[in-house]
């Protein structure tokens, strides 16, 4: 599938809505979005392989939750047959008016294994490509083990500060599945007080696997110390690391644990002080 310019198109795009007054709601850029993602699912080869390999359609229902009986029918040519005219897997996706159904059920096709990485690969490209000319809000982050699809609110995911943590993060599994679930609430009224709660877990999380013990993170003063030393980390750093952490525990303790009294102009600055100390522990260990 030819790729399209990302800096050309949208602009064309938009340029042209300009000229002609043409004024596109989020609900119609959510439309354009998914026809999009339906032409690159059809026309990338991803939705064929879904459709041939064997039971990638059960595959694909199975991690979605949805009961669809399919029939495997490998032996089938389709040398002159459009693989994709009975394919369960396409119709599914083609009724879908729900967004956050869409959305998981292409993220759904990340995770199957039945599918080859190449097909991942080109189909990545292609969603990246339909997400700039659609305008929808939504960020698209690849690490080293998944693919994670996040709104609006994700625009921290530009951020060095967050990108690099949720690679280095995967050495770490339970503290990556936090801070995951914390990017994916950001940007949500009403959901403030989870974005913190995971931030202080995966933080927490992650000093028990560096530091081989299981205590919270409010009596972790003494092994962060030790710890810090052994690093050859300053005094002063060392002293100010914990300081801080301690009235980061308090604001945890007072807002979000015992309370439900978390701004949401104070989420976007937790985050990156959660990614801060984790930024601060990930390189010096690894």
């Amino acid at each position: 599938m030819t790729k399209v310019q990302k800096s050309n198109i949208p602009l064309k795009i938009k340029n042209f809505y300009k000229r002609w007054d043409i004024q596109i709601d989020d609900s119609t850029r959510w439309e354009n979005f998914k026809e999009r993602v339906l032409n690159s699912y059809a026309h990338g080869g991803i939705g064929g392989a879904v459709a041939r390999v064997p039971h990638g359609e059960n595959d694909f229902f199975k991690i979605i939750s949805v009961h669809h009986r399919t029939t495997e029918c490998l032996d089938i040519d389709f040398s002159f047959k459009d693989p994709l005219a009975d394919s369960p897997a396409y119709h599914y996706l083609r009724k879908l008016t729900d967004v956050k159904k869409f959305i998981f059920s292409i993220q759904a096709l990340f995770w199957m294994n039945s599918i080859s990485q190449p097909f991942k690969d080109n189909f990545l490209e292609d969603i990246k490509n339909d997400i700039i000319i659609s305008g929808v809000p939504l960020v698209v982050k690849q690490t080293k083990i998944d693919v994670l699809f996040y709104p609006a609110g994700a625009k921290l995911l530009d951020e060095r500060l967050v990108n690099d943590n949720l690679d280095w993060l995967s050495q770490y599994p339970k503290s990556y599945d936090a801070f995951k679930n914390a990017l994916s609430e950001c940007g949500k009224k009403g959901k403030e007080r989870d974005v913190v709660d995971n931030m202080r877990l995966s933080l927490e999380l992650l000093l028990k696997n560096i530091l081989k013990n299981q205590k919270s993170l409010e009596k972790q003063q003494e092994n962060i110390g030790a710890y810090l030393k052994g690093q050859f980390v300053s005094t002063e750093i060392s002293t100010m690391f914990w300081k801080i952490l301690d009235f980061y525990n308090t604001y945890q303790n007072n807002k979000a644990k015992h309370g439900n009294m978390v701004s949401s102009g104070e989420v976007e600055f937790i985050i990156y002080l959660t990614g801060t100390f984790m930024r601060f522990l990930l390189t010096i260990t690894i």
